[in-house]
């Protein structure tokens, strides 16, 4: 199927974002250089196949396909820009995967932009709730009455897994999309796009639930506090950071602290507790469907273990969050997963754009970021 309706300066466009040469990308796609220039050229004759298209999106340039049939290049900023508040010892750690990571976000990002021309006007928590003068225990109660997180609905998900997909709900109807992926950077547990309209969340799906979750809660700190952000398993690099950037992080993660396990029922597992260890721990973080580290940063806080103690355990159990070893393939049923990456509510709104005519089905699939002859089966699988 030949694309006439591809924006030939964006093939160019996103060719020169990856650094990748007419040659190199002639060669990686077994076609000449010539072929490649044609496509490129704004008075060509010849067009790329829509497979052409999803092989440049997936394979070789690493952007959302639906950038092909933008109107004009994006406007965006190169990745590395987006995090310019961490300091180099961190982002030098980062693979060319996670900068790809943060363009598919901010492709998403145009995404949502498009497809809500027509949606009503929906809550914004990041709009609805100032953080000025708050406390990040203030802050956190406002957002979890926001959102809707009250006790009871925490405890009976019985498992991060679930506690996951309700979060992701959750924000969702506070006007926060999230993503997840699978990153080759396993240290990297996920991070935030600001956005006066759409900030995001992407999460690291190669990492245990408990630890998505902590994610999530962590990013909609650095959303509420009006900055980009990255979950790093590791926060040695807190240290390298100006003072009040290095405050901000701390502030979020007790905002994220509070929102996971509220201090008013922490206090009530904590009477009468004088030992603590792994069991009494795992016991606790399995109450409220969070992580063992969780727990053990409340329990810091409460001096009921020695920040010894803490740093000791918590870079024990650092590993335990890589639910996947490296080098293993994804498992399980590709759509429910691609469902699961973009989030259900976003694959609804791009399929409602579809059958409202405001979209063709080739846009659909480069919304979806998937190839047009699985959209189909996807459908079915969000029907479900």
């Amino acid at each position: 199927m030949i694309v006439e309706s591809v924006n030939r300066r964006i093939i160019a466009w996103a060719r020169a974002q990856s650094r990748i040469s007419i040659e190199d990308l002639a060669l990686r796609m077994g076609r000449e250089p010539s072929e490649i220039a044609e496509w490129e050229n704004e008075n060509g004759k010849t067009f790329p196949s829509l497979t052409c298209l999803e092989d440049l999106a997936y394979k070789h340039l690493k952007v959302p396909l639906a950038v092909f049939f933008f109107p004009e290049p994006p406007k965006i900023e190169k990745a590395e820009t987006k995090l310019r508040r961490l300091p180099d010892c961190e982002l030098i750690r980062f693979s060319p995967d996670t900068f790809a990571k943060i363009r598919l976000g901010m492709g998403y990002q145009n995404s949502l932009k498009e497809l809500t021309a027509d949606v009503q006007p929906r809550k914004r928590i990041f709009d609805d709730i100032s953080t000025v003068g708050l406390t990040a225990k203030e802050l956190a109660r406002k957002a979890r009455e926001y959102i809707g997180i009250t006790i009871s609905k925490q405890l009976s998900y019985r498992s991060p897994e679930k506690a996951v997909k309700s979060f992701r709900f959750m924000f969702e109807e506070a006007g926060i999309f999230t993503f997840k992926n699978s990153f080759d950077d396993r240290f990297v547990s996920g991070f935030s796009l600001m956005d006066d309209e759409y900030p995001i969340i992407m999460v690291n799906n190669s990492n245990a639930f408990s630890r998505q979750l902590f994610t999530l809660v962590h990013e909609l700190g650095h959303i509420l506090y009006g900055i980009n952000g990255v979950t790093d398993i590791d926060e040695s690099y807190f240290d390298e950071m100006p003072d009040d950037e290095r405050a901000l992080e701390i502030k979020c993660n007790k905002f994220a602290a509070e929102i996971l396990v509220p201090e008013e029922y922490f206090k009530k597992d904590l009477q009468g507790l004088r030992v603590v260890d792994d069991d009494i721990v795992a016991v606790i973080a399995e109450k409220y469907s969070v992580s063992r580290e969780v727990i053990l940063r409340r329990m810091l806080d409460h001096a009921k273990v020695t920040p010894e103690y803490y740093n000791k355990k918590s870079q024990e159990w650092n590993n335990d969050y890589r639910r996947a070893k490296k080098g293993d393939k994804p498992r399980g049923d590709y759509y429910r997963t691609q469902l699961a990456y973009m989030g259900e509510g976003f694959a609804a709104l791009a399929f409602h754009n579809y059958y409202s005519k405001r979209i063709s089905r080739v846009d659909l699939a480069a919304h979806l970021n998937v190839k047009a002859r699985n959209v189909n089966k996807l459908e079915s699988y969000l029907r479900r």
